[in-house]
């Protein structure tokens, strides 16, 4: 079965390598090729790197989530992005969405909200 491959936007180092060491406990499903710490960032390391799935911070400097979300499914109307936020309201939930997100999680979260998130958006 071939790896899929995740870009990581995150501009806290911590919660980026608690998203690498969670994705590790699938015991090789999943591979992180890049990660950005901006919506600019993203964007540009989506067109450079064209991961299988994106997890999007919200709150960002430079470009913050929603906007990158809206630039990249304008590159990419395919791209599968799920949205992560700390400070989620049901309004930026449902921009995330009607940006283009597919899926919604709330910081904190277990290896098994992320798991059945990517299970959803593989159909595995």
């Amino acid at each position: 079965m071939e790896k899929k491959r995740i870009l990581i936007v995150e501009d806290a180092a911590y919660m980026r390598e608690m998203l690498v060491e969670m994705l590790e406990q699938a015991g090789g499903k999943y591979e992180v090729v890049g990660f950005a710490e901006n919506g600019l960032e993203a964007v540009e390391k989506y067109k450079e790197l064209k991961p299988d799935l994106v997890t999007m911070d919200l709150v960002m400097e430079v470009m913050d989530g929603i906007q990158a979300i809206k630039e990249i499914k304008k590159h990419d109307p395919e791209a599968l992005i799920v949205a992560i936020t700390a400070l989620g309201t049901p309004d930026q939930r449902n921009a995330a969405l009607d940006a283009g997100a597919e899926e919604y999680l709330w910081k904190p979260f277990t290896v098994k909200n992320l798991f059945d998130v990517l299970e959803k958006l593989f159909g595995e």
